[in-house]
């Protein structure tokens, strides 16, 4: 199964009445691997603080995480495995 498959079978899927989204997976070396195609559009800088937040869990948490433009506040992530945000009001 391709990391691409994985995103829109099983993210992008309804579970227990929630559903995602966007979704996308970046490799460690900030190389984007899959998205869904309501994902934003990131900037290189997006993506370093990303990798800065996987190096330093707690990086993202003063500032926000931006993905196209667009402000998360962090939440609840799995330190060095998972970065998970919801997307600020206003």
């Amino acid at each position: 199964m391709s990391w691409q498959t994985y995103v829109d079978e099983h993210l992008m899927c309804d579970i227990e009445g929630n559903h995602l989204t966007a979704a996308a997976i970046l490799g460690q070396d900030g190389s984007l691997w899959a998205q869904s195609s309501s994902f934003p559009q990131v900037k290189p800088e997006e993506i370093s603080g990303i990798m800065s937040d996987f190096a330093e869990p707690g990086f993202l948490a003063p500032t926000g995480l931006y993905l196209g433009n667009t402000k998360y506040m962090v939440i609840q992530g799995e330190p060095g495995a998972v970065i998970r945000g919801k997307k600020v009001a206003g």
